[in-house]
């Protein structure tokens, strides 16, 4: 009987670490992606700012025939930010708590929206032409500032990334917002960037 029950005790001891080996895998795979995601954001926020930084009245040269750089641009700085919005929540889940928790909820959700409603307002060539998407794109942006401020202080808090990540985390969209088409797109491109890098510094992911 004794032998029995150490036995069954040395099983689940093992798949139990198994078992969180395979959960601490997935999580750096998904750090890993995120990261990859915040770089190719950041890029994509710098390329969207150089037409309207140089000319912030002229036309921005088209690529696909119905969306121009600068909006092709934004889609896939929106969709790598998700990417790096995950990574970051990947990387800190297990410690950052109920503040962290809250504000990746917001920063996934707020972009996603504003990611949707810049897709369906650039396909259809027109923002006034769909009643929701004003409050869409208005919730999305509230929404995101709230959750890349609560991510911050996480950070913050939990120093298992750089401190200046954190702080870029809170300080970098509301500047970009009141920058607007004069190097807001430049701030968000420093920002994912430079997470991009603080993601795959990390010992434990590269």
């Amino acid at each position: 009987m004794a032998l029995n029950r150490r036995s069954r005790r040395f099983s689940n001891t093992v798949h139990s670490l198994l078992s969180e080996g395979r959960s601490r895998a997935a999580d750096f795979d998904l750090v890993r992606l995120g990261a990859h995601g915040a770089l190719l954001a950041g890029a994509a926020w710098m390329i969207s700012s150089i037409p309207t930084s140089t000319v912030p009245n002229g036309p921005s040269p088209e690529i696909f025939g119905f969306v121009t750089l600068t909006e092709a641009s934004y889609l896939v700085a929106l969709a790598g930010t998700v990417g790096g919005v995950i990574g970051l929540h990947a990387r800190q889940r297990t410690s950052y708590g109920r503040l962290g928790t809250a504000g990746f909820f917001g920063a996934f959700t707020g972009t996603s929206l504003l990611l949707v409603g810049l897709t369906i307002s650039f396909v259809s060539g027109s923002l006034s032409g769909h009643a929701l998407l004003d409050p869409m794109l208005g919730v999305g942006l509230w929404v995101s500032l709230l959750g890349y401020l609560l991510m911050g202080i996480a950070t913050l808090r939990l120093r298992v990334l750089p401190q200046w990540c954190g702080a870029l985390l809170i300080v970098s969209l509301p500047i970009a917002i009141a920058l607007g088409d004069f190097g807001g797109g430049a701030v968000l491109g420093l920002l994912w960037l430079a997470v991009g890098y603080a993601l795959l510094s990390q010992h434990d992911v590269s």
